[in-house]
């Protein structure tokens, strides 16, 4: 797939989370669980959608990510994308923030059921995620070291070369891992919370996302969409 037609593909796919984000902020307060649940699966499925559509993607042009502005790859990207873990802090900061909001209630026994009302199994669980995404996240960081240092060359009659095409084979297989790492932890955490909750964290992320791309639009080299 060429630049131009990644490019085009990103930017389907970025309406396509706007549109997501709307449909759960709209749901949010139907009360409806079983509308939230079918909502999430979307958002997910969406984000599916999306890895498997890079894997497709020469390696190095995946890495390069030529549809995000410079200010995005600077700021954000950890192996061409947000690293798992952001997924988690975002997670701690929206709950602490709404359970700062609503302390008083809570103390009265009200229960709002949002993510500032995790209960204490939820929160070993979502800590448990944090650590084995960190140590996740360090695996692919090391090998990606790796191969960027030239590891893996092959002797030959002239001495050691690097094998080009095995170089970029690791990378596309660090790329996959890193894809796969990021839609595993949020198909994990999505698991951990209820429905609502889950609406609340993809909301967040959606708006994350779209943040940093409207920020790139406005102060880094990206391209209008």
């Amino acid at each position: 797939m060429e630049p131009d037609a990644a490019t085009r593909r990103f930017r389907l796919w970025l309406r396509g989370l706007r549109s997501l984000r709307g449909d759960l902020r709209s749901a949010r307060w139907s009360n409806d669980p079983a509308q939230l649940d079918t909502l999430v699966g979307r958002f997910v499925a969406h984000m599916e959608a999306y890895g498997a559509a890079r894997a497709e993607l020469d390696p190095v042009l995946a890495l390069s990510a030529p549809w995000a502005s410079a200010a995005e790859r600077g700021a954000a990207y950890w192996l061409a994308g947000w690293r798992p873990t952001t997924l988690v802090h975002l997670l701690y900061t929206e709950s602490g923030r709404r359970l700062e909001a609503q302390l008083p209630d809570l103390l009265l026994g009200v229960r709002p059921g949002n993510l500032g009302d995790l209960g204490p199994a939820q929160l070993a669980r979502v800590d448990a995620l944090h650590r084995r995404a960190v140590a996740e996240e360090n695996a692919l960081s090391r090998e990606m070291a790796r191969v960027q240092e030239g590891h893996g060359g092959v002797v030959t009659a002239a001495g050691l070369a690097l094998d080009a095409g095995a170089l970029v084979a690791r990378v596309g297989a660090v790329l996959r891992g890193a894809d796969a790492l990021r839609l595993r932890t949020m198909r994990q955490a999505v698991e951990i919370l209820q429905p609502a909750q889950a609406a609340e964290l993809l909301i967040a992320a959606a708006d994350l996302e779209i943040g940093f791309r409207e920020f790139g639009l406005k102060y880094g080299s990206g391209r209008d969409e």
